[in-house]
């Protein structure tokens, strides 16, 4: 009897991961994208290549943001996220119908963090050694960029992970691990 609850719940968790995708994005061709929002990555991004298109069910009114449940075809969707790749960097763009930039989120790996924050982080940790770090950037229209680094620090066998936000401040206390 456990076995059979125990595959219908693995099974529900199954179905509303899948769901969620679907209900929150429809992957398409670079022909189904507006040709206004075409123009304008081409405009904001120069040199940027355009590698994947979805269209999503949101409608943003005012300050809110609402799913759009009543998708019956392509032109039903007023948001549409691009994602770019170049200048060794990748991250996506979201845009309206009428080709505006709502928000830009990126994630980059292992890029040379900012002076103030390497600064920071090494007095911050003396004796540590930088071993990785990823970049990652959140620009909502209107509001200003949010930038983090994570970056991992070696002593030895230990490792930490400390968060900063751009200007070198150290957003978090991190907790030692073994390696």
């Amino acid at each position: 009897m456990k076995k059979i609850i125990l595959s219908f719940v693995v099974l529900g968790f199954g179905v509303n991961a899948y769901a969620q995708d679907v209900l929150y994005e429809a992957k398409i061709k670079k022909e189904e994208v507006p040709a206004v929002i075409i123009a304008a990555v081409e405009r904001d991004y120069p040199g940027f290549a355009m590698e994947e298109f979805a269209a999503l069910p949101l409608e943003y009114i005012e300050k809110d943001v609402i799913v759009n449940t009543n998708v019956d075809s392509i032109d039903d969707y007023d948001t549409f996220e691009i994602k770019l790749t170049g200048q060794g960097k990748e991250f996506n763009a979201t845009y309206d119908r009428d080709g505006k930039l709502l928000s830009t989120m990126g994630h980059m790996l292992n890029i040379a963090p900012h002076e103030a924050v390497r600064s920071s982080v090494a007095i911050g940790y003396p004796g540590w050694t930088f071993a990785k770090d990823t970049y990652n950037l959140a620009h909502y229209t209107g509001d200003k960029a949010r930038e983090r680094y994570r970056i991992e620090l070696i002593r030895g066998n230990e490792k930490i992970h400390v968060y900063t936000d751009a200007s070198g401040k150290i957003l978090n206390h991190p907790r030692m691990h073994k390696i």
